[in-house]
């Protein structure tokens, strides 16, 4: 039997692009009858790395504490001690001790402050268990984190001790405007990975002609939906506003509350709208999420609007993933205006729904939008443009409804989680 090792920063029900991809793909793969193991450390978000947990609600603390446990999933504890001690290690070493900044033991250092760092003792006992488990394949993502470090260790240990010679694929989920992705050890790691699971075009010409990656190894999946979360003939839905008025118009943000998602620039953005625009008395901003660190700024952003705008707009803070359905049904449309994305996977999900999308226009996004037809760019940071494309949206809603359709159509024929396992399966020929 197949084995295969599955590797994540955090777990779900964690609201994460990156480690539900991981998780994902393992589902598929024990549904086409593989034995399956996956490892990652037990925190809730990135910022628990680092830091004590934030605030989540009962509900989803709930839920990740009474999650079914098995043997066939390994969580590690994590040390919360280590970023200011290695930031300060990095200082003395560059400013004191003239170490080049760019060299691979700096870089190191820098790839180690962002986590997660695994307790010493109990990532012994998950490597015994990783050795006698002798993966044939180990997955893992996504960058910038210490996994797929991790990744390389665990396949040399096994290696080293049982002659198993596992392949590796990494999904990298790669920003390239974001420096924490381009430290040498992390670049060396997609380098000397056997595969790498791109999620765009742009993803895969970056990798191949920054990186200088063999394009063979190059698996270009993208990312995946469950095709029971396809809209379907039966499913009722909130329908989109059919009349001038707009007491049904519902805008939807879902996404971690960090600073490059910019939910800071879609607040403002709406409450323009609606001062310009002071019919849309019951118009909705949801913006659906998890909190992080950067979140005293937008609720800063938030307390500083007026009374009655303030009363449009909605948090709704680490839901679970069966609440996802309800808040895309009920939107008109979703915006996204994120300056760094791998692939955006709530676009393909809003799209599964039948509900258009509003994109900032960076690259993997603006390819996505393009190659969909399913929404609408705007420029990033131009609030301005914004706004413009939101009032296209509420203007025209036979024009909403209609790329609503074709990021469906688009989903379907692409982008389920069927169609992406076959994709990676075809290529690495598991036996």
């Amino acid at each position: 039997m197949t084995k295969v090792l599955l590797l994540s920063h955090i777990f779900p029900p964690a609201i994460d692009g990156g480690s539900r991809v991981i998780y994902k793909l393992g589902q598929q793969f024990k549904a086409k009858g593989y034995d399956t193991l996956y490892l990652s450390s037990n925190c809730f978000s990135t910022d628990d790395f680092s830091q004590k947990r934030i605030n989540i609600t009962k509900e989803l603390e709930h839920q990740r504490t009474n999650a079914p446990e098995n043997k066939k999933i390994i969580k590690i504890p994590t040390y919360t001690c280590f970023r200011k001690p290695l930031k300060l290690l990095e200082i003395i070493c560059t400013k004191f001790l003239f170490i080049n900044p760019k060299s691979n033991f700096i870089s190191l250092i820098k790839v180690s402050q962002k986590g997660p760092i695994f307790k010493f003792f109990p990532f012994i006992k998950a490597t015994i268990k990783i050795v006698k488990f002798k993966p044939d394949l180990i997955v893992a993502g996504p960058l910038p984190t210490t996994i797929v470090l991790y990744t390389h260790l665990l396949k040399s240990i096994s290696k080293a001790l049982t002659h198993q010679r596992s392949k590796v694929l990494i999904n990298a989920s790669f920003h390239p405007t974001d420096q924490d992705f381009h430290q040498l050890p992390l670049i060396r790691s997609l380098q000397s990975a056997d595969y790498l699971w791109a999620l765009t075009n742009f993803e895969t010409d970056y990798f191949v002609n920054n990186f200088k990656i063999n394009p063979k190894k190059i698996i270009l999946a993208g990312n995946g939906v469950d095709s029971d979360f396809l809209l379907d003939k039966t499913d009722k839905l909130t329908s989109v506003r059919q009349t001038d008025d707009s007491d049904k118009l519902n805008i939807l943000f879902i996404g971690s509350l960090s600073a490059h998602k910019r939910v800071d620039l879609l607040i403002n953005s709406f409450s323009l709208l609606l001062k310009a625009k002071s019919y849309l008395l019951s118009a909705k901003l949801i913006i659906a999420g998890q909190k992080t660190l950067f979140y005293p700024q937008i609720e800063k952003t938030f307390k500083s609007l007026p009374p009655k705008i303030k009363k449009q707009i909605k948090f709704v803070f680490d839901f679970p993933q069966d609440k996802l359905t309800k808040l895309i049904d009920n939107c008109t449309f979703l915006v996204l205006p994120s300056v760094q994305e791998s692939f955006g996977l709530v676009l393909i999900e809003a799209w599964a729904r039948g509900k258009p999308v509003i994109v900032s226009d960076i690259p993997s996004l603006s390819e996505i939008v393009n190659l969909s037809k399913g929404g609408l760019i705007f420029k990033k940071d131009n609030q301005a443009d914004l706004v413009k494309k939101i009032k296209q949206f509420i203007d025209s809603p036979e024009t909403c409804r209609q790329y609503g359709q074709n990021g469906l159509n688009y989903v379907k024929t692409n982008y389920t989680w069927e169609k992406v396992s076959q994709k990676i399966s075809q290529k690495i020929r598991l036996s």
